[in-house]
C-alpha cells in the first residue's frame, strides 16, 4: 500500500497570522467567547471562529462549556474555570 503524504498549501496570509496571534493573545488574558473577540477585534464572528478553529486544530486553545455557552480557553491542560 502506498502512503501519500499531504503537502503544504500555499503560505498563510501575514495579516491572517497576525489577526490569529491577537486572537490567542485576548484569550490568554482570559477564558473569552466568540462574541466577546468580535466586539474586543472589530472583526466578524465568522473571522474570529476562523482563527478559533485553526488555534485549536493547532492544539493552542480548547473548548470549554460554561452555562451553556461556548468559550475559549488556552490548552493548558488545567480544568476549564
Amino acid at each position: 500500500m502506498q502512503e501519500t503524504v499531504r503537502r503544504p498549501g500555499r503560505p498563510r496570509d501575514p495579516r491572517v497570522i497576525a489577526r490569529d496571534e491577537t486572537i490567542y493573545q485576548l484569550i490568554a488574558d482570559g477564558r473569552r467567547t466568540r462574541s466577546e473577540l468580535a466586539a474586543c477585534t472589530g472583526l466578524d464572528r465568522t473571522a474570529v471562529q476562523l482563527s478559533c478553529q485553526r488555534l485549536h486544530r493547532a492544539g493552542r486553545i480548547r473548548q470549554c462549556l460554561v452555562n451553556g455557552s461556548v468559550s475559549w480557553s488556552v490548552a493548558d491542560g488545567t480544568p476549564c474555570p
